[in-house]
């Protein structure tokens, strides 16, 4: 079933169902149905004005990807992060930003396969962490999280995404405090909205029990019960698109000589670690791979693929002897997409650390891409991405 929910949002991301929209079936007039991310989502309506009713949602699995099909339409809305059908509902909605634990004891993690982008970059010991973007669906499980970097802040301004967190370095928590970022922290918050899973699944490669460092998690009910009951701007209101917050899309993707083929992708973040992508010609998407294999979710077993890979390069360097590291994230540089088989040169630009990102074709043409999720690797300006 997996396979063929992959292969079908890849058809809409590839502009086969574009302009296709699933009409709420309304069961009454408190409650809708709607498909998101797999499952079809039992949505409540607005919060009460009291407080007494936090928002929640449930969730089902289909028989198949196919099983709504009746019901779609032309028409759209579209979400602003990933060009793919979104209901209207949540095309407003701010987005969370949440740091994600990336090191071999923390996998296979839950969510992932949920995130509209996911950022990732080096922390300390040469080992990555992940900063994913969720608006067009909040996982109930999301993790296991991890602390925060100044620099992964950034990532979260790039979106105006609330920003979700296991503690932090001091520079990060300086960040957050000097740039007021609304922030959700599981070393104040664990037991309420943060719990602890020490256990893997069946099927992965790590067996036992996960270390304590490695099994802190939080999840959508906790996440938008804490914020309603805290009135902080969330779920249910717009977040502000003043500042072109989001991506362009569009049917086709503009193409320079800047570039060429580009089916395997890999991109070595160190000696011990690298990303690879395989390109699956089929559903035209870009399967992610770690040094283990297949990156899975721990929850539904999917394999996380993306229609888009952003590389962003920039300088870093280490500062102390824990290894944090400086990240350079203001500025501009280059960089490549890589998308529907090949890549070519592209050019970032960030004007402060509470600017969005923006995106460029070499010539200066504002980035369009093909609808679908998106992976950055913000990766060492001296560093060699590998094509094949």
């Amino acid at each position: 079933m997996m396979d063929m929910l992959r292969r079908f949002r890849v058809l809409i991301a590839l502009g086969m169902l574009a302009g296709c929209l699933v009409v709420a079936a309304c069961a009454n007039d408190d409650e809708s149905v709607w498909y998101e991310g797999g499952v079809f989502i039992d949505m409540p309506s607005p919060p009460p004005s009291d407080g007494n009713n936090p928002p929640t949602a449930s969730s089902r699995a289909i028989e198949s990807p196919f099983e709504f099909l009746p019901f779609l339409q032309h028409g759209g809305p579209f979400s602003s992060l990933t060009g793919l059908p979104i209901e209207e509902q949540y095309l407003y909605r701010r987005p969370f930003a949440a740091v994600i634990n990336n090191s071999s004891r923390a996998q296979p993690q839950s969510g992932i396969a949920s995130a509209d982008i996911i950022y990732e970059v080096l922390a300390e010991g040469d080992i990555t962490r992940l900063v994913g973007i969720f608006q067009s669906y909040i996982p109930e499980k999301l993790g296991p999280m991890r602390s925060a970097r100044d620099y992964f802040i950034d990532f979260a301004l790039n979106h105006d995404a609330l920003f979700i967190h296991h503690g932090s370095s001091p520079s990060g928590y300086s960040r957050i405090n000097n740039l007021r970022v609304t922030n959700l922290d599981g070393m104040a918050l664990e037991g309420t909205v943060f719990w602890r899973d020490r256990t893997y699944p069946e099927w992965a490669f790590n067996t036992g029990t996960r270390p304590l460092e490695h099994s802190s998690y939080t999840g959508r009910e906790r996440l938008l019960t804490h914020l309603y009951n805290r009135g902080i701007r969330d779920y249910w209101q717009e977040y502000s698109d003043v500042y072109g917050f989001n991506f362009n899309f569009g049917s086709t993707a503009h193409t320079n000589s800047d570039g060429g083929q580009a089916y395997v992708v890999t991109v070595p973040f160190s000696q011990w670690y690298y990303r690879r992508f395989v390109f699956d010609p089929e559903t035209g998407l870009y399967m992610a791979e770690n040094r283990h294999g297949p990156n899975l979710d721990a929850d539904t077993a999917e394999h996380v693929g993306v229609g888009n890979i952003l590389v962003q390069f920039t300088t870093m360097r280490v500062i102390d002897g824990e290894g944090r590291r400086v990240v350079d994230t203001v500025g501009s540089g280059n960089g490549y997409l890589i998308s529907g088989g090949r890549y070519q040169v592209v050019r970032w630009a960030k004007d402060s650390h509470t600017a969005p990102m923006r995106w460029y074709f070499a010539d200066g043409t504002p980035l369009t891409l093909r609808p679908g999720r998106i992976w950055i690797c913000v990766f060492q300006a001296h560093g060699d991405v590998i094509f094949e």
